[in-house]
């Protein structure tokens, strides 16, 4: 009798299993159309998808036909949710890890350095319950600095500090140049360029303007 109930609960295990699996790697399927019309929409006027290859069950590789510009062998890399493997999903929920989006492409010049940016954000908490009128805070802004213990840097990196600056609207969390293929790479959120994003649109000019400002430069 006990054989049968643990035989019972393991097949109705390896069923839910099953279930889970099939049920949502359709969803991720479901969720890349949703993300292939997002991004025809992001580059609407700009280029086109040109193929879909998929990496793994919840990442997949868009080829971009893009008009002539600074991109060369452009593609972009969508990361979802593993939601057909339940602990990687759930492990994922508790680290926050978002789905995000990276455009690469290669420039019509490889940078001169190599160079990866990431995007930190702090926030401090004064203690106590006083009002904030009355933590009388003095803010100031601050232009970009580079701190570096090298004495050989490439003082021209700091060029592009500025077009790295603009593209916080965008919530890049990573921003790479490299002297080989692909040169340029750039990884948002992917809500960044989703319908209700004020970024959609604006995703190329962001892009175009930091692999512009590697092209300077080199100048």
């Amino acid at each position: 009798m006990v054989l049968r109930v643990l035989a019972a609960g393991m097949i109705a295990g390896i069923l839910f299993a099953v279930a889970w699996y099939v049920w949502f790697l359709h969803c991720n399927r479901r969720k890349a159309g949703d993300v292939l019309r997002w991004v025809a929409d992001a580059f609407h006027g700009h280029g086109r998808v040109g193929g879909v290859r998929w990496l793994t069950n919840s990442s997949f590789q868009a080829r971009l036909w893009l008009t002539p510009a600074v991109f060369r062998r452009a593609s972009l890399v969508i990361r979802l949710q593993p939601r057909e493997m339940p602990l990687l999903w759930l492990l994922g929920r508790v680290r926050q890890q978002p789905e995000t989006l990276t455009f690469q492409a290669d420039l019509d010049g490889p940078p001169s350095f190599d160079l990866e940016v990431r995007n930190h954000r702090w926030e401090s908490h004064a203690r106590g319950q006083a009002p904030l009128t009355a933590r009388k805070w003095s803010v100031g802004q601050v232009g970009p600095f580079v701190a570096t213990t090298r004495n050989d840097w490439q003082r021209e990196i700091t060029a592009m500090m500025g077009a790295l600056a603009a593209a916080r609207e965008c919530h890049c969390s990573m921003v790479c140049f490299r002297r080989s293929s692909p040169h340029f790479s750039v990884t948002v959120p992917l809500e960044a360029i989703a319908p209700e994003s004020h970024t959609q649109t604006e995703i190329f000019d962001v892009l175009r303007e930091i692999a512009m400002g590697a092209s300077a430069a080199r100048f």
